[in-house]
């Protein structure tokens, strides 16, 4: 069970309630660090992908020591059991939370087509 005092107690596998944290570590190169909160029962590993810019698909870094909002689920990725789903600066006004406003890499890809491919139908023959 995962208790914190912005969630009360749950055993939810992904929160979206964005919690105050700090960089613990990042590496460019790489593409992915740790962030720690009071708030997360252990260090919750970050991928570039996750961190919200001010320009969608500007590079994004973060630094050691940095303050930081996330939103986080259960995860074993790395060795960490948590992983950050949404990483954001508090001073990035124009970085956003909703995926709308982000760039995504199939923009092309008509939004029917996208529905018409989670319908399944499946039948048995009689034997």
């Amino acid at each position: 069970m995962v208790t914190g005092p912005a969630f009360g107690d749950t055993d939810a596998d992904i929160f979206s309630h964005p919690v105050h944290g700090t960089v613990r570590s990042w590496d460019d190169e790489s593409g992915w660090g740790v962030l720690t909160s009071p708030e997360v029962p252990g260090e919750i590993w970050a991928h570039f992908s996750a961190v919200r810019t001010p320009a969608p698909g500007a590079f994004a870094s973060l630094e050691p020591g940095e303050s930081v909002l996330f939103t986080w689920e259960k995860a074993d990725q790395d060795g960490y059991a948590y992983r950050a789903t949404r990483v954001h600066r508090p001073t990035d006004e124009a970085a956003t939370w909703n995926d709308d406003d982000r760039e995504d890499e199939d923009d092309d890809e008509d939004e029917e087509d996208v529905f018409a491919l989670t319908d399944v139908h499946i039948e048995f023959d009689d034997e």
